[in-house]
C-alpha cells in the first residue's frame, strides 16, 4: 500500500477541491430525510451478478482506508473495545445488516460476552434493560442516529454533554459514522459472509431471526477468514505498532498482512502501479502509458445483463428524496459543536482519510465532478445540508476548473448553476443522460434507505459502466454513509465560503441550511480549498504544518498516549496508570468517585437538577463559566444569553 502522511492526504484533498411522488412507506433506515416516503422494495428476487468482480476491495488503497478506519475505532478509546462492539452490533441490528450484525455478534461472543446477553440486544425494549445511566444515554443516542441522524438535535447533544466529554461523544460519533459506511456497503452490494462466521450466527442467531440471506453468495465468492478475533487484534497491533503518534509528518502505517485478500480471498494485486498517472492501476487499465485513455471501445458492452433481465423500474423507484430541512424546536441551543468533529480524533483519521482522499484526489474511472454529483445526490436524499452544501459546491468549483483562472464567464454561469439545481430532480430533467441517471438512482436511494438498494440497481448500472466504474460509483456510496451520519449527528457548521454559495443558488429552489449554521467560535476558519494556502505559509515560515488544528480552528492534541490504554494523554486524567483515565477536572479524583466531575464549583446532582452540564464547566461554549452565569443571572446553557 502506497505511504501517505496525513499531511499529504490534506493537501491531495484541498488541491482537488478547487473544488416528486410515489407510494409510501414508513419504514426507513440508517439515513433517512425526515420527510421523504419511500416506497417499498420491489426487486429483491433479482440475483446478484458476479459479486467479486465489482466488490469496491478490488480499489485496494480505499478498501484498505476501511478496514483502517474500522480497526482504530474498534479498538480500547474512550469508550472500551467490548462497549463499542456492543454499540455496533446493536446499530447493524438497527440497520438490518446481516452481514455485520453476524460479524459483530461472534465477535462480542468471542470476547467473551455471554449469548444471552447478545441475543438481549434483539428486544424492542433493549435500552430499558441498561443499568447503567451513562451507557443508556449512548445506546439513546444510537437509537436515533442509527436511523435517523436528521434527527440528532441540540437536546441529543445536550443528554450526551450530561454524561460525557467532548473527545467522548467525538469517539461515539465516529464509531456511528464508520459503521454506516460497513452497513451502506453491506446492502447497496450484500458482503458475502465467510462460512465460520455463517455457521457460529446460524446456530446462535436463529432464535432472533438470523439468516444468511443474500449474504451467502457462491463457492467462487466465498470467503474463508473471518475479519474477528485474533486477526483482528494482529491487523490492529500491525497499525499500532508502525504509527508514530507523537509525529505530525510522520506517513501513515501500512499492513504487514495481506489482510484485504485474507478476507475476500480474491487475489487481488498486492502492488499496483499507475504508469501514466490516470487514476487507474495498471491491472485495470487497457492503455497504461496513455494518460487520456484507460478502457478499450465496447468496454461496457461485455457488461450488458442477459435480455431476460428486467431493466430497472422507474416509476416504482420514484419519489421526492429532496425535501427542505426543518430545524427542530428544542429545549436546549447549539452550541460548540466544532468540539465534536470527529475527523481529527487522530486515530479514525488514519482510515476515513485514506477513503476521502483515494475518491476525491483525481479522476479515475469515474470523473471527479461525476463523483461530486453523485455525493449531492446521495445527501439530497440523506437530508444532510452540510453535506449538500458541499456536495454542490464540489460540482461547481469542477465546472470552474474547466475554465482558464477558474472564472466561469458570466454569460455561461446561469447554465451552470441551472445544472446543479437540476439534480435535485434529475429524473424529470433532460440535461442527464440513461447512465447518469443510473447512477444518481444508486446514491439517492443509499442516501435515505440503503437496504432498499438491490441488484435491479446493479443490473442498471451494467448497462452503461465497466465493473471497475460500478466499483467507483460503489465506493462513493460507502464514503459519503460515513460523512452523512457524521455531519447529520454533530450538526457541523458549515463554512461561510460554501454556505454563501448554496444560499445564493440552492435557496432558489426552496433549499435552506437547516441546524448547520453557528457562531462565530463554530466557524471553520478555512475552506477545504483554501487549506492548502495555510500549510503552505507553515512550511515558507519554517513551522511543522499541523493541519488539523488549522482545519478546526482549536488545538489538536498530539495521539501521544504515554500508558498506552487507548486514551491518548491530552484527555487522560492519569496518563501513566493503564487502568484508568476518567478525571475530567484534573483534580486526581476519578470521576466516578468525584462529586464535581467539571471542577466548576457546582456539585454534579445539582448540575443535573438544573439542566447544566456535569461534564462541561462552561456548558454553552461562550467563555463564561456556568457558575458566573448563574450569579449573574443569565442561561449557562443558551449561547444568546450570558
Amino acid at each position: 500500500m502506497k505511504k501517505i502522511t496525513l499531511f499529504l492526504v490534506l493537501i491531495f484533498i484541498a488541491c482537488e477541491q478547487k473544488a416528486q411522488k410515489g407510494p409510501q412507506n414508513n419504514e426507513v433506515s440508517m439515513t433517512s430525510s425526515s420527510s421523504s416516503e419511500i416506497p417499498d422494495n420491489p426487486d429483491e428476487s433479482i440475483p446478484y451478478y458476479d459479486r467479486n468482480k465489482i466488490d469496491i476491495s478490488n480499489l485496494r488503497v480505499f478498501y484498505e482506508g476501511l478496514l483502517m478506519a474500522d480497526l482504530m475505532i474498534h479498538a480500547d478509546g474512550m469508550f472500551d473495545a467490548e462497549t463499542k462492539w456492543r454499540f455496533t452490533l446493536y446499530q447493524m441490528i438497527k440497520a438490518k445488516s446481516n452481514h455485520h450484525i453476524a460479524r459483530s455478534a461472534y465477535q462480542l461472543s468471542l470476547m467473551g460476552v455471554p449469548l444471552k446477553d447478545i441475543l438481549a440486544m434483539w428486544s424492542p425494549d433493549y435500552i430499558d434493560t441498561v443499568k447503567n445511566p451513562r451507557i443508556k444515554a449512548a445506546y439513546e443516542y444510537l437509537n436515533v442516529a442509527s436511523n435517523l441522524p436528521t434527527k440528532v438535535t441540540a437536546d441529543t447533544h445536550a443528554a450526551l454533554r450530561m454524561h460525557f466529554v467532548d473527545r467522548q461523544i467525538a469517539e461515539l460519533t465516529d464509531l456511528t459514522s464508520i459503521n454506516a459506511s460497513n452497513a451502506v456497503h453491506d446492502h447497496i452490494l450484500p458482503i458475502v459472509t465467510d462460512q465460520e462466521t455463517v455457521d457460529w450466527a446460524a446456530k446462535n442467531l436463529s432464535s432472533v431471526g438470523w439468516k444468511v440471506g443474500l449474504n451467502k453468495g457462491t463457492k467462487t465468492e466465498q470467503h474463508k477468514n473471518p475479519f474477528v478475533g485474533k486477526r483482528l487484534e494482529t491487523a490492529y497491533q500491525e497499525i499500532n505498532s508502525q504509527w508514530k503518534r507523537d509525529d505530525l509528518s510522520a506517513v501513515n502505517p501500512d499492513f504487514k498482512t495481506d489482510w484485504v485478500n485474507q478476507i475476500t480471498g480474491y487475489g487481488i494485486p498486492r502492488i499496483t502501479f499507475d504508469r501514466d498517472g490516470d487514476g487507474l492501476e495498471d491491472p485495470y487499465d487497457t492503455y497504461p502509458n496513455d494518460y487520456n485513455t484507460w478502457k478499450k471501445p465496447g468496454l461496457e458492452k461485455e457488461n450488458i445483463p442477459d435480455s431476460s433481465t428486467p431493466k430497472f423500474d422507474v416509476s416504482t423507484y420514484d419519489y421526492a428524496y429532496f425535501q427542505p430541512a426543518v430545524v427542530q424546536e428544542t429545549k436546549y441551543p447549539y452550541s460548540d459543536r466544532h468540539l465534536f468533529d470527529v475527523e481529527w480524533t487522530r486515530q479514525s483519521s488514519l482510515g476515513t482519510l485514506m477513503m476521502d482522499s483515494y475518491l476525491l484526489f483525481r479522476d479515475r474511472a469515474i470523473t471527479l465532478k461525476m463523483r461530486w454529483e453523485l455525493f449531492f445526490v446521495y445527501q439530497l436524499a440523506s437530508g444532510c445540508t452540510h453535506c449538500q452544501v458541499h456536495g454542490s459546491f464540489g460540482v461547481f468549483q469542477e465546472f470552474e476548473s474547466d475554465y482558464m483562472n477558474d472564472e466561469i464567464p458570466e454569460e455561461e454561469l446561469p447554465a451552470v448553476i441551472n445544472y446543479i439545481q437540476a439534480l435535485m430532480d434529475f429524473e424529470r430533467s433532460d440535461l442527464f443522460s440513461n447512465a447518469q441517471k443510473a447512477a444518481y438512482r444508486l446514491a439517492r436511494d443509499a442516501g435515505p434507505m440503503p437496504s432498499r438498494t438491490t441488484a435491479s440497481h446493479i443490473e442498471e448500472l451494467r448497462r452503461y459502466y465497466s465493473d471497475r466504474e460500478i466499483q467507483e460509483i460503489l465506493a462513493n456510496c460507502v464514503l459519503t454513509a460515513w460523512l452523512a451520519t457524521t455531519m447529520q449527528s454533530q450538526a457541523t457548521v458549515t463554512d461561510r465560503k460554501s454556505m454563501s454559495w448554496a444560499l445564493r443558488n440552492l435557496g432558489p429552489k426552496g433549499w435552506n441550511p437547516g441546524p448547520h449554521t453557528g457562531w462565530p467560535n463554530e466557524q471553520r476558519p478555512y475552506h477545504m480549498s483554501e487549506l492548502l494556502m495555510a500549510v503552505i505559509g507553515d512550511i515558507s515560515t519554517g513551522e511543522v504544518p499541523d493541519a488539523a488544528s488549522e482545519w478546526l480552528g482549536v488545538n489538536v492534541p498530539l495521539a501521544v498516549d504515554f500508558d498506552k490504554d487507548g486514551v491518548e494523554d491530552a484527555f487522560d486524567g492519569f496518563p501513566k496508570d493503564p487502568t484508568r483515565w476518567e478525571d475530567t477536572d484534573r483534580d486526581g479524583i476519578e470521576d466516578s468517585k468525584d462529586d464535581d466531575i467539571d471542577g466548576d464549583g457546582i456539585s454534579n446532582k445539582q448540575e443535573m437538577a438544573q439542566g447544566t452540564f456535569p461534564y462541561k464547566a462552561e456548558s454553552d461554549g461562550v467563555g463564561v463559566a456556568d457558575g458566573t452565569e448563574i450569579e449573574a443571572g443569565t442561561d449557562p446553557v443558551d449561547p444568546h444569553k450570558y
